[in-house]
């Protein structure tokens, strides 16, 4: 969402929650608010001060994450099943509620770090073993024993006009002369796996016409070529189902969960977990497209 004022049935979608639940906020005094003309709106940038504040009230300090409460804050990379996830936990478990903040990969895991949420969310490739996050963690969480749960495979690639007018067909037509792509921003999943392969065939980002135009989702990644500003955008397949663009497939990447060990058994995070390995979160992922869920809710790796 790029907007810098929400109106109560855009907070509740941002905040994955119900309109009744931004009254209550409201009447309670716990969310920043105006009234305008009679209706209320919401300073996004103050929001996101929110959460972010929320969140620094309800973990730890660095390297001692608390146990989640009623309410758990997700950072990390962008992504269709987080939002769906958020929904189907409060549908399973009425008491409990999740909030995802698009920070990207990197940022998940740095705020994971600082006990400023309770699970990260990433896919960061790994050039050198092409592998997924495990190989981030002992950078990022030096001192945090943690577990790597599967949310999904999915599939990546570049999103592209309908029809694919131009014919792109790899990372290396994004250097055609003439050629405009929307970046993802630096610390995301998507920037980093681009950002690879360039380097891999020996592109620089001068060649890249665009490369330094950032998008934070891939919405707005793929918003930018629905609406002609750019002809390509690294994305997933979902993005582009949704607005009718062309996709070229370039990898399946593993989507992970990163929860602090000593939080796996606790009620929130195991209702979480409950969710995620259920057969209808399967089914209704299953249902968007671009997804694999055969590893939905596996460990992949504790440290």
């Amino acid at each position: 969402m790029n907007k810098e004022m929400l109106n109560t049935k855009e907070l509740a979608e941002y905040l994955n929650i119900n309109e009744k639940q931004v009254y209550k906020l409201i009447q309670d005094k716990k969310i920043p608010a105006t009234r305008i003309t009679g209706k209320w709106t919401f300073p996004k940038q103050l929001i996101d001060a929110w959460i972010i504040k929320c969140a620094e009230e309800n973990v730890s300090v660095k390297g001692k994450a608390a146990q989640p409460g009623a309410h758990i804050v997700v950072m990390g990379s962008h992504d269709f099943c987080m939002e769906l996830l958020s929904h189907e936990l409060t549908k399973a478990f009425p008491d409990l509620s999740l909030s995802v903040s698009n920070v990207g990969s990197v940022g998940g895991l740095i705020a994971l770090s600082k006990g400023i949420c309770h699970v990260a969310c990433a896919h960061l490739f790994d050039p050198a073993t092409h592998s997924y996050n495990v190989p981030y963690l002992s950078t990022y969480l030096p001192d945090m024993a943690v577990v790597v749960i599967n949310l999904v495979y999915r599939d990546l690639g570049l999103i592209v006009q309908r029809d694919n007018p131009l014919k792109i067909a790899t990372v290396a037509d994004t250097a055609r002369p003439g050629l405009r792509v929307i970046n993802r921003q630096s610390g995301s999943g998507t920037r980093l796996y681009f950002d690879a392969e360039l380097q891999r065939l020996g592109l620089s980002a001068a060649q890249i016409t665009g490369y330094t135009d950032e998008v934070a989702t891939h919405n707005e990644a793929a918003l930018a070529v629905l609406s002609g500003s750019a002809d390509a955008a690294m994305g997933i397949l979902p993005a582009a189902k949704m607005l009718g663009l062309d996709f070229v497939h370039l990898a399946k990447e593993r989507f992970d969960l990163i929860i602090p060990k000593q939080s796996i058994a606790a009620g929130p995070i195991d209702a979480l977990l409950q969710v995620i390995r259920s057969e209808v979160f399967k089914m209704k992922v299953g249902k968007m497209g671009g997804y694999d869920t055969s590893a939905t809710g596996q460990l992949i790796a504790a440290t």
